[in-house]
């Protein structure tokens, strides 16, 4: 007799449940696509494989280009789509053989634009969560360490009188 038609087999059982928590894992990446950037790899958000860099040629597997999948996902605009060690592999490199000295550009005199609007521009998810961890940061630094005495108000006897209140 044959097996039911819609029944799992045995050795896909482990097959859905990783898919299961791949799909979790990334909708957090999804959640912060930071933490997707990691130092020996990228994740892709559309498919979660995890590449050295997210070439065009990947990108248009999935139909989209780099710029749809930055506007997506909440990059930057500048964001390279590879891992650290890479960037700091084409750091290096630019370094020694003394590019880096000629890319070197101010956005807000190679856009005039820019300059119009007064240096404003549309802030991209990535820019808008790390400015947001440094502010929390920066919070928690002046709150005082848990378990410190806070001091009592004093009590006063209403609000305080203004002019010819009275």
């Amino acid at each position: 007799m044959s097996p039911a038609p819609f029944a799992v087999r045995a050795d896909e059982a482990p097959r859905a449940s990783a898919r299961a928590g791949r799909g979790e894992a990334l909708s957090a990446l999804r959640a912060d696509p930071r933490r997707a950037i990691q130092e020996d790899v990228i994740r892709c958000l559309e498919c979660g494989r995890a590449l050295r860099q997210l070439t065009n040629t990947h990108l248009r597997s999935h139909g989209i280009t780099a710029r749809d999948y930055k506007r997506r996902f909440g990059y930057n605009r500048g964001r390279p789509l590879m891992c650290l060690t890479l960037q700091r592999l084409y750091v290096e490199r630019a370094v020694k053989s003394g590019l880096a000295a000629q890319i070197r550009c101010r956005p807000i005199l190679a856009q005039p634009e820019l300059r119009r609007r007064g240096g404003a521009r549309p802030i991209s998810l990535e820019e808008y969560l790390t400015r947001r961890d440094a502010r929390l940061r920066a919070v928690s630094l002046l709150r005082p360490p848990a378990g410190t005495p806070r001091r009592k108000r004093v009590a006063t006897s209403g609000p305080p009188l203004v002019g010819s209140q009275r």
